[in-house]
């Protein structure tokens, strides 16, 4: 039986280990956290990852766990539209732990191994004793640079990012943006609202206190009523902040050998075109197929590869562009 190792657990590299289990292979996940998410906020997943998902078998656990995205809308930080209100285009709202939760339990129990930690210098170990390693290992990749170099390191773009969920009723997902900052709302699967912003900041010390939601209120509070709103009802229990890495330089390959990269290992992207998971578990499918396809693991990659690279690095470079057009001050309202 053709054995594969999956480094890492996120959507990424548990939607490649389902699909490598479906198709026959003995799979094996590390993961270095002793424990999965059990809480998170809400990510958009499209038409295509929503297929891609269901062929994996998770059709009827989607259809318990996520919402459809109904109306999508840009406005600025006025509330004046900024583009009409258009459809959701059979996409859907889920939240991330959910999803997880939905591809841990597509594997058999003992195929993910939690708190397993991973030094580079396993790497050759892993190579010569499994057909295939995957590498998942997210944003800051240690796989990525052991392959391909520290010039291949994530860095930071200066825009930070808040998220969580708020105590009220919301529908479908609008953005407002204006003063190189944004702020956005949308439904939540479980009831309630889900909210994100971003604004361009210099980094919080290391060692220092984390800002709490004062910060958000001295930035957005005086912006639309609907997001003065969800300010006024925030979780603070579920308040997460962080700055936004990317992978500036786009890697050749991404593949080295008999490792594939998926996910943000291998295209990490901002997050302002909401593409990240889609793009984690459409990575997941190709490679599956590829090696469906029959022609050995050297042949699939070159597949994989070719199938995945170049949309996925025009989609970070989109991301990219919208990043710099909302925080750096190059887009700028009439209102």
């Amino acid at each position: 039986m053709t054995t594969a190792v999956v480094v890492g657990a996120g959507i990424a590299g548990l939607a490649a280990a389902v699909g490598l289990h479906r198709a026959g292979w003995s799979v094996q996940v590390l993961e270095q956290r002793p424990e999965l998410p059990t809480a998170g906020t809400a990510v958009v997943l499209h038409r295509s990852a929503l297929e891609g998902l269901a062929s994996l078998g998770l059709g009827t656990g989607l259809a318990t766990r996520a919402i459809p995205l109904t109306e999508l809308q840009l406005r600025t930080r006025t509330g004046v539209p900024i583009t009409p209100s258009r459809p959701g285009s059979g996409s859907a709202l889920i939240d991330r732990s959910a999803l997880v939760d939905l591809l841990r339990a597509s594997l058999p129990e003992p195929v993910v191994a939690l708190g397993r930690s991973l030094a580079v210098r396993d790497l050759p170990d892993l190579r010569a004793q499994a057909d295939l390693v995957v590498a998942a290992d997210g944003v800051h990749s240690s796989l990525r640079q052991e392959l391909f170099g520290c010039a291949y390191r994530a860095t930071a773009t200066g825009t930070t990012v808040w998220r969580g969920t708020a105590d009220m009723v919301t529908t479908g997902l609008t953005e407002y943006w204006g003063q190189r900052r944004r702020f956005g709302i949308s439904g939540h699967p479980g009831g309630g609202t889900n909210w994100y912003a971003t604004a361009l900041l210099p980094p919080t010390p290391a060692g220092s206190a984390q800002p709490g939601p004062d910060e958000l209120r001295r930035l957005f509070g005086h912006w639309s009523a609907p997001v003065a709103a969800t300010l006024a009802k925030i979780d603070e229990g579920t308040v997460l902040r962080h700055g936004i890495y990317h992978l500036a330089r786009r890697l050749p390959l991404y593949h080295r050998g008999n490792v594939a990269l998926v996910g943000d290992a291998a295209h990490a992207m901002t997050p302002d075109l909401g593409r990240g998971a889609n793009e984690a578990i459409l990575d997941a499918l190709s490679l599956t197929r590829s090696l469906e396809a029959g022609h050995g693991v050297d042949l699939a990659l070159a597949a994989y590869d070719k199938s995945r690279r170049r949309p996925t690095q025009v989609a970070a470079t989109g991301s990219a562009v919208l990043d710099t057009l909302i925080h750096r001050g190059l887009w700028r309202p009439s209102a």
